[in-house]
C-alpha cells in the first residue's frame, strides 16, 4: 500500500510513484482528498473494461460497450506503430 501526505504549494502538483510488481496490469484507484474530510466509498463505481476486474457487465451493458466502441474513432496500424514508437522512445528516455 502507497500512503503519502502531501500539502501543495501552488495549484499544479506532479505526483510520481514506483508502481511494485505485482501492481503491474491491475487496476488501482488514487483518491485525493482533504485529510480533514472524510473519505466516502463510492459504490456507485463501474467497470471501465470488461478486461478489469470487477463486476460482471450484463448482456445490455456488454451489448452497449460493443456499441460504444463500434462509434469510436479508428486510427490505422501504421498510425498506430509510428504513435507506439514515440511512446516508446519517450519511455526509453525517462528510464535511463
Amino acid at each position: 500500500m502507497i500512503h503519502q501526505i502531501i500539502v501543495p504549494n501552488t495549484q499544479t502538483v506532479n505526483l510520481t510513484f514506483t508502481v511494485p510488481t505485482n501492481y503491474i496490469g491491475e487496476e488501482m484507484e488514487v483518491i485525493a482528498f482533504i485529510k480533514k474530510e472524510t473519505l466516502t466509498q463510492n459504490t456507485s463505481i463501474t467497470t471501465l473494461s470488461p478486461a478489469l476486474q470487477g463486476n460482471p457487465l450484463t448482456n445490455d451493458e456488454f451489448k452497449n460497450w460493443i456499441l460504444q466502441a463500434e462509434n469510436q474513432p479508428t486510427l490505422s496500424l501504421q498510425d498506430a506503430k509510428v504513435k507506439w514508437k514515440n511512446k516508446r522512445q519517450q519511455l526509453q528516455q525517462i528510464i535511463k
